[in-house]
């Protein structure tokens, strides 16, 4: 049983993040809701619990924290939910329009 609160919506979209004042470093983001998103970190420095600074396509930046990291692959939550006309516009610019339920 899925226990995510919201749908989740299969994208394809470049972005980045950076920790604090750090290093920029470049991701593909995979799953995306209102809530968080999902990406490939490449790198491998990200760890739970870890606060940053997240763009997504051309959208951003936009403060989020790690929840978890399991093999380069990690999932943020977003401090403040994205606004469905930004999460609307997302998915039209990289996005499947499918929800994961």
């Amino acid at each position: 049983m899925d226990l995510r609160r919201e749908k989740r919506y299969s994208i394809s979209v470049m972005g980045r993040y950076r920790k604090g004042t750090g290093v920029r470093f470049d991701i593909a983001i995979r799953d995306l809701s209102e809530y968080g998103c999902q990406f490939a970190d490449l790198v491998g420095r990200l760890r739970k619990g870890d606060e940053i600074t997240l763009r997504i396509g051309e959208i951003g930046p936009i403060a989020a924290r790690t929840k978890w990291v399991e093999k380069r692959t990690v999932g943020v939550e977003f401090d403040q939910p994205l606004h469905l006309s930004v999460l609307d516009h997302i998915i039209a610019h990289g996005g499947t329009n499918k929800a994961d339920d």
